[in-house]
């Protein structure tokens, strides 16, 4: 996504304007810009991006139990409460150092298209990005801690994700503080960087992260572990 998102915003008013036309119809392309990079860049991460990170890691614990390995984890000195704690920072630690090569990649290869622009503002709009994947991960190990599939795990995550943009979505009032709000309104921080517009749903993001690990501890807890 990294790359292919400068490419694809340079190339895209290219390949349109080679698509035969309506004799007598004439359509006038801007030329693109950063904007669109970033453009492509958030829609993917925004879509399949997350879809790829659910399937990632709704099998980090689902697998486990399905497969019958984790008794052999509980069985040495780890409490379950460490047990999920060192998964979800595992698969952040991996998610982050990604996460930060894609962004250093894309920066660098738009700015090298396109010409420069703030790298302040998108650092920023990096910032709340993996927060919000960051919740993404604790939600969906909470469902890969309470299903017995890998499947079931994914299919519970992926619909709540789009459950909670709905719910955020249709209600006006409390749509600051979707945990998704910078993609929907990543063009106002990129245009003037005003973060505090931004805490609102990071904090939301942040407590959420909390939320999920707390019942993902709660009911693994409870769980009997098959042999």
């Amino acid at each position: 996504m990294a790359i292919s998102s400068p490419v694809l915003a340079k190339l895209t008013p290219l390949i349109l304007k080679s698509v035969p036309v309506t004799p007598g119809l004439t359509i006038n392309l801007p030329d693109p810009t950063w904007k669109d990079a970033v453009d492509q860049l958030v829609k993917n991460m925004s879509q399949i991006g997350l879809i790829v990170l659910i399937i990632m890691f709704a099998g980090s614990i689902a697998d486990e139990k399905s497969k019958k390995t984790l008794e052999l984890v509980l069985t040495k000195p780890v409490s379950r409460a460490n047990f999920i704690l060192s998964k979800f920072i595992s698969s952040m630690v991996a998610t982050k150092i990604v996460f930060i090569i894609a962004m250093a990649i894309f920066y660098a290869y738009t700015v090298s298209v396109f010409g420069t622009f703030n790298l302040i503002n998108f650092v920023w709009l990096s910032i709340f990005s993996l927060i919000f994947l960051a919740m993404v991960v604790a939600l969906t190990l909470f469902f890969s801690a309470i299903a017995r599939s890998q499947i079931v795990a994914l299919s519970l995550a992926f619909f709540t994700e789009v459950l909670i943009s709905i719910v955020f979505g249709l209600f006006k009032r409390i749509g600051n503080y979707s945990p998704s709000f910078v993609f929907g309104h990543y063009t106002d921080l990129m245009a003037n960087g005003k973060i505090h517009d931004f805490l609102p749903s990071a904090f939301i993001s942040i407590a959420a992260i909390f939320v999920f690990l707390i019942l993902s501890i709660y009911f693994f807890r409870r769980q009997e572990v098959e042999r």
